[in-house]
């Protein structure tokens, strides 16, 4: 088995040394919806670009405006899509996919709002608020619905502005929370939050109008939110599995004494104090068919109980994709911390930070049979166990930020910045930090401007005991300013605590106490930092490599991280009272 499977592994490697990519061409005006390929028309070969004519741009316009009209419905006009939206725009419909799911003909709707089942991202970043504060979100809406209904120019457009801001948010817990509202009807939407975006889906064309539900949504807003609103910022978070190839080949398994309970062993036929039986329970165990099934079942599990489970259910959030150790979700900036230490959790079978799974054995499963939700089986549920470790990248974006903006920077995030953080082991090979097992956050912001913040797995629990004071106290100041002073003035050592004392230093000369536990939390997290720290640049000085996320200035951006996330919870509450 172990030779067969190795051959396979040599077999599919060179396949995938020997593939060559080749980019994409996009002539023309690109997709206004995603950014990439070409924006469709019937003259799509562009014959005439080989003599340096290309296309009018009116005509592109034109042939938009026109499929508007004739499929009513499915595009609004000023949506320019590339093949493959155009083809998943009009799959459901036209191309017979719902009458193949035997919805039939009379039970379809020309609308193309009525079929779509994914959130958009304003209703993404407004997910969490909506679930919490359902009647504020009420409030807001009819406001905002009064001042267009009662304005010389947009009250033409109300009907519009209701049907599309009449609909579901499309996350399960925002949903759930809204119906309970006694006028419910066909919903609510975060687009209602978007001037851009509704302008666009109300089918305003002048720039008149535009500006008009500009000013509008801006004074609306202002008067139940102050600066900001809840669908100012939004989350997506990218995860891998580390040294999923070591799995797979079995090195990462350990002696056989990790793996047999012996009081359930028959030893009548067995020589327990023998040479034998000693030497097998420090033999390795090997790759067998088995313990490749056991991890199939772990990624299946993972993949298709846990990650949906925690995204859709447990938070405001929805699964892009979820299969074996790969994940791709988007979420409220409100629920980040706590959905990534939930997603880590279910990877490497710790104790559930909801405490709804026991995690007995490095298994979770569901601890109160009463009220398992229907998508969770009644059985133990396979993680890959203790050790196991996930990479991260996460893009925070401001809603003006485009969304190939944000792919671009996700993928960079994941594959460059997080999975390039240093480990270390003993000389005894006993490993002090595992390798890779990175966190790369990243704000961007609406100039432009990018906060990279990058953060070793094992520190991100302790970052969070300290952090989560921000229901009690604002301390984004402190912060800051420890963002400023640190790097001034402490230095990387291997016992000298040099942050720690440089942080106490700038506390006691706080107006404001920081509270006792949330201080230690804070130093010893600093503590934790410097020590890792240490330890990757000097191993990146053994290795010729660089010490990524371990200077003083990375101290320095993680703790600018913090201070942002903790100022926008603390508006967030302000919006609550």
């Amino acid at each position: 088995w172990g030779n067969f499977q190795a051959r396979l592994g040599n077999a599919i490697q060179a396949i995938k040394n020997t593939r060559s990519w080749q980019i994409s061409v996009a002539s023309g005006e690109r997709s206004t919806l995603s950014g990439q390929h070409s924006a469709l028309h019937p003259r799509f070969l562009y014959h005439n670009f080989h003599n340096g004519l290309g296309l009018p741009l009116d005509s592109m316009r034109l042939f938009w405006k026109v499929m508007s009209l004739a499929y009513l419905g499915v595009f609004n006009g000023s949506e320019k899509l590339n093949a493959i939206e155009l083809t998943k725009r009009l799959a459901w419909k036209h191309g017979g996919i719902a009458n193949n799911l035997g919805i039939k003909d009379e039970n379809l709707h020309d609308e193309y709002e009525a079929l779509i089942r994914f959130p958009n991202l304003s209703s993404i970043a407004a997910g969490y608020f909506a679930a919490r504060h359902p009647h504020k979100l009420q409030r807001y809406w009819s406001d905002l619905r009064q001042q267009i209904n009662n304005h010389p120019q947009l009250g033409a457009k109300h009907h519009e502005f209701c049907s599309r801001t009449r609909r579901p948010f499309q996350l399960q817990r925002a949903d759930a929370e809204l119906k309970t509202l006694p006028d419910y009807g066909n919903g609510y939407n975060g687009v209602m939050f978007s001037s851009k975006w509704l302008a666009d889906d109300m089918g305003l064309n002048t720039s008149s109008e535009i500006a008009d539900l500009r000013s509008v949504i801006d004074s609306v807003q202002n008067r139940h939110f102050g600066d900001g609103s809840p669908a100012d910022w939004w989350v997506l978070v990218l995860g891998d599995g580390d040294g999923m190839g070591r799995y797979v080949s079995g090195s990462k398994l350990k002696n056989y004494s990790e793996y047999l309970v012996q009081d359930l062993i028959d030893f009548s036929n067995i020589e327990r104090e023998g040479d034998d039986w000693q030497n097998l329970l420090n033999t390795k165990k090997r790759m067998g068919p088995a313990t490749h099934v056991g991890l199939n079942r772990a990624l299946l599990d993972f993949s298709n109980r846990l990650v949906p489970y925690i995204t859709e259910k447990r938070f405001c959030g929805r699964v892009i994709y979820s299969g074996g150790d790969d994940v791709k979700a988007v979420l409220s900036l409100a629920e980040l911390p706590e959905y990534l230490r939930s997603l880590r959790a279910a990877w490497s079978g710790r104790e559930d930070p909801n405490g709804e799974f026991t995690n007995q054995g490095g298994y979770w499963q569901w601890e109160n049979a009463n009220n398992r939700p229907q998508e969770i089986p009644n059985r133990p549920l396979f993680t890959m166990g203790k050790g196991a470790t996930m990479s991260l990248g996460i893009v925070i974006a401001h809603k003006s930020v485009p969304l190939p903006t944000v792919l671009e920077n996700i993928w960079e995030a994941e594959k460059e910045r997080a999975k390039k953080l240093l480990g270390r082991k003993s000389a005894q090979g006993r490993v002090i930090f595992p390798a890779k097992d990175g966190l790369c956050f990243r704000v961007i912001y609406s100039s432009g401007y990018v906060l990279e913040a990058l953060m070793k797995g094992h520190l991100f629990e302790r970052w969070w005991k300290f952090i989560q004071a921000y229901d009690q106290i604002d301390f984004s100041p402190l912060l800051y300013r420890l963002a400023e002073e640190l790097p001034r003035h402490a230095d990387v050592t291997q016992d000298y605590h040099l942050f720690r004392k440089v942080a106490k230093v700038v506390i006691a000369n706080r107006d404001e106490n920081l509270p006792p536990d949330t201080e230690r939390a804070l130093l010893r997290w600093l503590d934790a930092w410097e020590q890792w720290a240490f330890s990757a640049m000097k191993q990146a000085q053994i290795n010729n490599q660089n010490a990524l996320g371990a200077t003083p200035n990375d101290m320095a951006n993680l703790l600018k991280f913090s201070a942002f996330w903790v100022s926008r919870r603390r508006q967030e509450m302000n919006w609550e009272k």
